[in-house]
């Protein structure tokens, strides 16, 4: 399976792909549309609205994907975070590993979180060794 889509700062896995995730932090930022570039950006200065469209606030939570070994962020909605933040309370009491997800409901796609126990965690990262060793 390619896992190269897992791996980017914008990580989107496909229904039924789990990421494993460590939470770092949540920002709320605005995004807008740029026509120019054909693309979602930051809004940064206050011209960056003047060249944007459809302008809208989002949570942008920033978490280590340990497929890749490096932060990646993931835009939420005010209905994801709420889920996320019920999923994290639930890690808080019991630890485990969060895993992160996007599930189809009705036409949208969503991100989606779990938490899962310790013994059950994906570990799909191959470990680092010496090729000495593998011989």
């Amino acid at each position: 399976m390619d896992e190269y889509h897992l791996s980017k700062l914008f990580s989107k896995p496909k229904d039924g792909e789990y990421v494993p995730i460590t939470f770092i932090e949540f920002r709320r930022r605005l995004v807008g549309w740029s026509t120019e570039l054909k693309r979602s950006m930051y809004v940064e200065t206050e011209d960056d609205k003047d060249k944007l469209k459809r302008i809208r606030e989002v949570n942008v939570m920033t978490a280590i994907n340990h497929i890749s070994g490096r932060t990646s962020s993931i835009e939420l909605t005010d209905e994801e975070k709420l889920q996320f933040e019920e999923v994290f309370s639930h890690f808080l009491k019991k630890g485990g590993q969060l895993m992160y997800t996007r599930k189809k409901v009705g036409a949208r796609t969503v991100s989606f979180f779990e938490l899962r126990d310790v013994e059950k965690r994906d570990i799909d990262v191959p470990g680092k060794s010496l090729l000495s060793d593998r011989i």
